[in-house]
């Protein structure tokens, strides 16, 4: 099947690792060209080459994504290499864990920048250029805490949902040039990150990260982890013409978590 993706340009927050790299590949292998970005330089740049492995064209560029400076730079050098941002995957790690007496002041400016502000201005940066060419597509990677509020994971609760009400508020009008929003609440997915927390499970338990991970599948209704090229799977659907008419929604892929009827 032709998603027509090919001669497309995506860029991707948080890409070297997890569910970021997961659709960044994904895109490539589509034919799309890819902009990758994330703080951890070493890793960025093992992910470019595994996706230039691919035969795909891609820019690394190392930026904090809860700076504003570096969020107008990594727009500047995508337009400078590729001269357009068709496809924009806005994705980010968690904000610090905690109730709301534990959080300070400091905190919830860094999630609001981090969470909040990021995914603002990459669409205030790329959407203009989307209105000029009739076509774009915005795929915002958010948390299930959006549908389901998450104890102990305020700020997420919070800036995630955030996201959401801008993506469901701006919808009705971006699609009026063909630019569609979405939001994509992710699951438990077997990432580096939720391997890391098995691992340290594992040792304060004194116990097998095998013997950890079963235990912890015995809630999930799918019964495994999910694969995050299953989550990449989906941003390249929503990334396609076959999902042209698809916008202002929020779609679970977490293998039946969540017991919400939305």
């Amino acid at each position: 099947m032709d998603l027509r993706l090919k001669g497309k340009v995506a860029l991707i927050g948080g890409s070297s690792k997890g569910l970021g790299k997961a659709c960044a590949r994904q895109l490539a292998q589509e034919g799309a060209a890819v902009v990758i970005c994330a703080r951890e330089a070493a890793a960025l740049h093992k992910t470019a080459q595994e996706i230039k492995d691919l035969g795909a064209d891609v820019l690394a560029l190392p930026a904090d994504l809860s700076l504003k400076a570096d969020d107008e730079r990594i727009v500047e050098e995508a337009f400078k290499k590729f001269g357009r941002i068709d496809i924009l995957v806005n994705n980010s790690g968690g904000p610090k864990l905690g109730v709301f007496a534990d959080l300070s002041d400091q905190d919830w400016e860094n999630a609001f920048q981090s969470v909040f502000m990021y995914t603002v201005r990459l669409v205030r940066l790329v959407a203009p250029e989307m209105k000029k060419n009739k076509w774009g597509r915005i795929i915002n990677i958010t948390s299930l805490s959006v549908k389901e509020p998450a104890a102990g994971l305020l700020l997420s609760n919070v800036f995630r949902s955030g996201v959401v009400s801008m993506a469901k508020s701006l919808s009705q009008e971006l699609i009026k040039d063909n630019i569609t929003i979405n939001n994509i609440c992710p699951g438990a997915f077997k990432t580096e990150r939720a391997l890391s927390l098995l691992r340290k499970a594992a040792q304060d338990q004194k116990t097998t990260v095998e013997e950890i991970e079963k235990n912890a599948i015995k809630s999930m209704p799918l019964g495994r982890y999910q694969d995050p090229r299953e989550l990449g799977d989906l941003v390249v659907f929503l990334a396609s013409e076959l999902a042209a008419g698809i916008t202002g929604t929020t779609i679970q892929i977490d293998g039946g978590i969540s017991k919400g009827l939305l």
